[in-house]
């Protein structure tokens, strides 16, 4: 099992209350930034949806992945894959309605098996390990944020977003980094920003009112460049690498740098 050495990489923990906010997107294209400037990354989707690998890999119909792993107690560097510039990540995998079931029974049984999974995974060549969790609360996503040295949380400039936020404090904030080294908090990032819209403007003066510095200053704006290149299966970094949401995203991965130094 992985143990609390500082020679670990750091964890960072992408969670959203519901569905729809752009959290694998921002999974996806913070963990390129990361490798943009300079760091070494692993991405590994905790979610069943299993879309991470259609931003990362150029063969996103292969269906193995840490579930079927996990299931076939193999160690999950077998399923480790190289996405572009070298960043790796791990895929959820595809699994039947069965096995699906099975691998939610072991993940409730065993407290350990995210440690574990990525105790078999070389952290020695990892400075970043970035998770994406199902949106909601989950096992799935209570094993990431228990051990993450970072949690951030997506949400969109918009009033069901904003209703969302107790929730999120009452719930996530009573184990959030139990089993980190050194925990830097809980954040909430705005993805989707239209500065052009007087309800977006109004919801992010209220975000920042309700939570002060834990609204993340970087704020990534809407840029119709993140849908084409997920068409195009490809993060924004590497589809509009000057683009304005590229911008954003590597104002992110620099206040992440600097939030974990």
């Amino acid at each position: 099992m992985l143990g609390k050495s500082s020679k670990r990489s750091k964890r960072i923990a992408i969670v959203s209350p519901k569905g729809g906010v752009g959290k694998t997107t921002v999974t996806a294209n913070l963990s390129e930034a990361l490798v943009g400037r300079g760091r070494r990354v692993c991405a590994v989707d905790l979610d069943a949806q299993n879309a991470l690998q259609f931003h990362l890999s150029a063969d996103p119909v292969n269906p193995e992945g840490l579930a079927s792993a996990t299931l076939r107690s193999e160690p999950w560097s077998e399923t480790l894959r190289k996405g572009v510039d070298g960043l790796r990540f791990l895929p959820f995998g595809f699994l039947s309605e069965k096995h699906r079931e099975q691998f939610e029974q072991a993940v409730v049984d065993g407290p350990a098996w995210l440690a574990d999974g990525l105790s078999t995974v070389d952290h020695k060549q990892t400075d970043y390990t970035v998770f994406d969790t199902p949106p909601g609360p989950s096992e799935f996503q209570r094993a990431a944020v228990e051990m993450a040295d970072l949690v951030i949380v997506v949400v969109l400039p918009d009033a069901a977003s904003f209703i969302t936020v107790p929730t999120v404090e009452r719930t996530i904030e009573s184990y959030a980094g139990q089993t980190a080294n050194q925990f830097a908090g809980l954040y909430f990032l705005l993805n989707r920003m239209n500065e052009g819209r007087v309800l977006c403007r109004d919801v992010r003066a209220m975000l920042a009112d309700r939570l002060g510095d834990r609204l993340v200053p970087e704020t990534i704006r809407f840029d119709a460049a993140a849908e084409e290149a997920l068409a195009a299966q490809q993060t924004v970094m590497a589809y509009e690498p000057d683009g304005r949401a590229a911008t954003d995203f590597d104002g992110l991965a620099a206040w992440v740098e600097q939030t974990l130094k």
